[in-house]
């Protein structure tokens, strides 16, 4: 099975803190890469060359689902898949495949050699290259963390690309004739068995009718075609929801192409490049990575056979050592380890050190250079995204420190953003108390209002679970202490979230940990990283960023009708202030939002600054 969905009743694993193959390629090549793109969030802004790399694998893939037995070279059908709400095709329903209703075209029209079947996938390619384009062109567009322009690659280069893909399925095709199928060939002309994960081909799982490609004797290049097809993404299914997550479900990752006709595994990464440079290492990482989680997601009992990078700039395929058991135990290790490290506890910046290793050389095809590392240790810091902020660079750049700014005819006293307190600890008594009620999780639901003399804070859950650690003693009108509970204004009263690190405990009455104590308002000054998300008009309503100063990063938020004037004219590099805003905090991160009485202001421009 190429999917193992991750059960997201498993709440000792956050969806959102598994590991990655990206992430353990970035801690190998350098802990402190890892914190800042993953634990700040501080991500770099993606180039046009994106789309060709989505475009192609997309095209790809659709061409691979279609089938000569139902569609002629220039047929307007496709085979679309119905998809469910939560983005996976909806293999267990008959209706709204597109498969059933087709009819199947004379055998006259059914390619019978490798040129005309070549001939058949190049039109179904030219068919759908047009719609794949533009589709990757406008999410690329969409995307406000971007730099370049579209017009910085050309279309046909993708196009060629593709067909270079579809030549290697073809030499996958041809191996698989020259066995005449394997040894699970006869089996399936005569039981058409179908996997629990069929690769995609406009059917459901249970597909009724038969398949017409099935005949006798030698196999046929139709039923090639039909029996030796990958399993891949379905083009149709929205983004990573076809993952495949680990049996402890720390891990996840979602595999190209995986051929399976041969009755043995061989993975095969798809690749829109000519496989030059230091990212080719990544690459080897990457699909070794993935035999280890095949290993793991099939009880340990099946090893990948083969592992395969297609780079498609040079039509050639490179073959990856497939790790053997041995190595894919200490994997486990290690991964395991390293998910307690990052994921199952929040690191500190001291937890992953400044340790580069240098840049790797490979040439054409994903051919190691001569020498194959570079020899100068530092290297991959004077390329890194990250240089900017990382105190292990010597790149020279000047980031915002100030302690006030006079604008508006008022001196307002900015906070650092490593300084922004997002969590606080109040005390007082319990009335008008809900709850407790323990949920099968171990999380405690409750709400009262927490009032200490005249100041009174409403007490909640927060919307991303609560609290486990709440005393059996709470009662009303008992004295508790509150800690880390994430504070905000909601109409002029002061309110106290709970989530998973707040606790509440039962103490005698103090006059400590005060209500009127709590300051939710802050003013930053920093240097915009990136704009992480703009108004479009249709799903997205708010403006978001993440900012940088000399003692760390943040992101600030403004939804609606308080996404400031000055949104459209920030930038990638701008300094900027935002002056009384609500601190808070987001996923971890600490967090400005903008609402009514803040102001956002450009101090200076990204073309006055030195670059990042």
């Amino acid at each position: 099975m190429p999917v193992r969905k991750a059960n997201l009743q498993n709440s000792s694993v956050s969806p959102f803190r598994r590991l990655s193959a990206s992430q353990v390629i970035a801690w190998r090549n350098c802990p402190r890469l890892w914190y800042y793109g993953w634990r700040e969030r501080l991500k770099s802004p993606l180039p046009p060359q994106i789309i060709r790399g989505n475009a192609v694998e997309e095209c790809i893939c659709r061409v691979l689902r279609d089938s000569p037995l139902y569609l002629l070279p220039d047929s307007d059908y496709d085979m679309t898949s119905p998809i469910l709400e939560d983005g996976s095709p909806a293999l267990d329903q008959q209706e709204g495949w597109i498969g059933p209703k087709l009819k199947i075209l004379p055998e006259s029209n059914w390619p019978k050699n490798r040129s005309e079947f070549e001939n058949w996938a190049k039109k179904r390619a030219i068919h759908y290259f047009d719609d794949c384009w533009e589709r990757a062109t406008n999410d690329w567009k969409n995307n406000p963390n971007r730099k370049g322009n579209s017009s910085d690659i050309e279309p046909q280069e993708g196009l060629d690309m593709v067909i270079s893909g579809l030549n290697l399925h073809f030499n996958e095709l041809e191996r698989c004739m020259a066995q005449n199928g394997g040894k699970n060939f006869k089996n399936w002309r005569i039981t058409q068995i179908r996997d629990i994960w069929p690769s995609p081909d406009g059917f459901p799982r249970n597909r009724l009718c038969s398949n017409p490609s099935i005949t006798e004797g030698q196999m046929t290049w139709i039923e090639a075609w039909e029996f030796a097809r990958p399993w891949f993404v379905d083009p149709d299914a929205k983004s990573f929801s076809q993952t495949s997550s680990h049996p402890e479900e720390w891990f996840q990752g979602e595999y190209d192409l995986v051929y399976r006709w041969s009755g043995n595994i061989n993975i095969v990464d798809l690749k829109a490049s000519i496989g030059k440079g230091d990212r080719s290492a990544g690459y080897l990482e990457q699909l070794r990575l993935y035999a280890w989680l095949w290993w793991e997601t099939h009880d340990r009992l099946d090893i990948v056979s083969e592992l395969e990078i297609w780079y498609l700039g040079t039509g050639t395929s490179k073959k990856v050592p497939v790790p053997d058991v041995k190595e894919m135990e200490l994997l486990s290790i290690e991964l395991k380890g390293l998910y307690e490290l990052i994921h199952a506890h929040d690191p500190d910046i001291s937890d992953c050190p400044t340790n580069p290793i240098p840049l790797n050389i490979f040439e054409k095809g994903g051919n190691p250079g001569n020498p194959s590392i570079d020899q100068d240790p530092l290297s991959r810091c004077k390329v890194c995204d990250v240089r900017a902020i990382c105190d292990g660079s010597d790149y020279e750049i000047e980031l915002p420190m100030m302690d006030r700014i006079e604008r508006f005819g008022h001196a307002w006293p900015i906070t650092p953003l490593g300084n922004l307190k997002t969590r606080f600890t109040v005390s007082g008594e319990v009335i008008h108390l809900n709850g407790p009620e323990l949920n099968s999780n171990g999380t405690i639901d409750l709400s009262f209002t927490l009032q200490n003399g005249y100041d009174r804070a409403k007490v909640k859950i927060h919307r991303n679970g609560g609290p486990k650690k709440v005393s059996r003693s709470i009662n009303e009108g008992s004295w508790v202490r509150i800690d880390n509970s994430l504070a905000s204004l909601w109409k002029g009263q002061l309110v106290l979230d709970l989530d998973n690190l707040s606790q509440i405990s039962t103490i005698e009455k103090s006059s400590s940990d005060a209500i009127v104590e709590v300051e939710t308002r802050a003013s930053i000054v920093g240097r915009v990283w990136s704009i992480d998300a703009f108004p479009d008009g249709k799903g997205i309503r708010r403006w978001s960023i993440t900012i940088v100063d000399n003692s760390g990063s943040g992101g600030a938020v403004a939804f609606k009708q308080f996404i400031p004037n000055s949104a459209a004219a920030i930038e990638r590099g701008d300094e900027i202030a935002i002056l009384n805003g609500e601190s808070g905090e987001f996923a971890g991160r600490s967090q400005i939002r903008i609402g009514p009485g803040t102001r956002v202001v450009i101090l200076k421009n990204s073309e006055d600054l030195i670059p990042f």
